[in-house]
């Protein structure tokens, strides 16, 4: 029997004006209490066995759920008298817990594929797996840095510095195995997961590996927050990004599309946002359609920018779109060209792919691992790369007239609309979509 900790101690002290004197996760969301809402969540994923570690006004909480069998589940409470934090309420009830068991925070609301994610967790290895998403806060959120096997390098906790960070989010949902967690104490009466217990972790040579999702989950912490989960349920978005459903996504080209093309951009102070270019990307995050950037990025194979330097742009974009509210749930990329002669070119870059637009190879990616329905989907780019790649793929295009404007004049195709930016594609979309 699969195993819970649900963190249920929170007061809720910004939600005073709405909740009163109840426990944050006894909050209503949509008519449906929050606590009631993830019990029903776990037992739907063979999370029968649950463990609520309750501080604030525990008494109602145990006496709205009880022992957790009108919902099919076993539910044993771990009250705290003096609070810990999450870290020292978690330390302090290992000794219940199983040898692998999921946590997960009483304030958030979600639709995820828990018993996925177990597996995932079962499969690769980790002491403890992390699920990450983009979110359109990432300014007050901690930021998890990732290698290219997604194994964790580094926490970032708000507030941030003024380093460029990818918008990959610390989501609270973890998965851990018991034994990595023996022999830890914290100096502070309080002590947090992500900010004291991951970073010591890391020093100590533990593997956490992060988990990629593009599934609804956001916290209900703050009144604007809850009132935004309730919209996405009413609106369906929920609903639309569950990882069994079919997905419509946004296909994105780079340059001239979201930032200033400068040809052949391979320094990161030359990367700028095209205005209008982020309140374009929040509209389309905002209807449950990912956004997910396709782009050749032939400057690698030149020799004139490293992987390592494309991930800082992207960390640009990042930070700056993120600002704005918006994010990208994915980026493609293609470092290969198929041409030689250039001082500098890394040789083994250099060859004909399948993943140069207009080739498939990137969509064709993105469509297996994001479970995206190419025949609902766009693409929006500049040049007849762009159009002839959604060709291939019988995706609906838009030619944007900034960049480059489909002047490249390399292939001979016609787009399907075509609009003065990224604002006018996301208002096409976005008519479209409603009918």
């Amino acid at each position: 029997m699969r195993q819970v900790v649900i963190l249920a101690g929170g007061q809720g002290t910004r939600l005073k004006t709405i909740s009163g004197e109840l426990p944050k996760p006894l909050i209503p969301v949509k008519g449906k209490v929050l606590l009631q809402y993830l019990v029903e969540q776990c037992v739907k994923y063979g999370f029968f066995d649950i463990k609520l570690l309750v501080s604030y006004k525990k008494n109602k909480i145990e006496d709205f759920l009880g022992d957790g069998s009108k919902y099919g589940a076993s539910i044993e409470y771990f009250p705290e008298e003096t609070p810990r934090g999450t870290a020292g309420a978690l330390l302090d009830s290992l000794p219940k817990l199983d040898e692998q068991f999921l946590v997960i925070y009483g304030d958030t609301f979600f639709d995820i594929d828990l018993g996925f994610f177990f597996k995932y967790h079962q499969s690769n290895g980790a002491d403890t797996t992390i699920f990450l998403h983009p979110n359109d806060h990432p300014q007050d959120s901690d930021l998890v840095e990732i290698d290219s096997e997604l194994k964790v390098i580094k926490i970032h906790p708000y507030p941030h510095d003024m380093h460029w960070r990818s918008n990959l989010v610390n989501a609270a949902i973890y998965i851990f195995n018991k034994d990595v967690l023996e022999n830890y104490s914290f100096s502070s009466t309080k002590s947090d997961i992500a900010k004291d217990l991951f970073p010591l972790m890391l020093k100590r040579g533990k593997k956490l590996h992060g988990y990629l999702s593009t599934e609804y989950i956001k916290d209900i912490g703050t009144p604007d927050r809850l009132m935004k989960v309730e919209r996405d349920i009413t609106s369906g978005k929920v609903g639309l990004l569950k990882k069994q459903i079919k997905k419509t996504a946004i296909f994105l080209d780079r340059d001239g599309v979201i930032n200033h093309d400068v040809n052949h951009l391979s320094k990161v102070e030359e990367f700028e946002l095209i205005n209008g270019a982020a309140d374009a990307i929040r509209k389309i995050n905002e209807l449950g359609i990912l956004a997910i950037i396709v782009t050749n990025q032939p400057v690698i194979a030149r020799g004139e920018l490293n992987e390592s330097g494309l991930r800082i742009i992207h960390n640009k974009m990042d930070t700056l779109l993120g600002k704005k509210g918006a994010y990208i749930d994915r980026v493609y990329y293609c470092p290969h060209h198929p041409d030689s002669g250039f001082d500098g070119e890394i040789k083994a870059l250099k060859f004909k792919c399948n993943c140069r637009k207009p080739e498939s190879g990137m969509f064709l990616k993105a469509r297996d691992e994001l479970n995206i329905a190419l025949e609902r989907s766009w693409v929006v780019g500049d040049s007849t790369r762009d159009i002839m790649a959604a060709k291939k793929l019988n995706m609906k295009s838009i030619l944007v007239k900034t960049g480059h404007a489909g002047k490249d004049d390399i292939y001979k195709v016609r787009p399907d609309f075509i609009s003065e930016d990224l604002t006018g594609a996301a208002q096409i979309i976005l008519m479209k979509n409603q009918k």
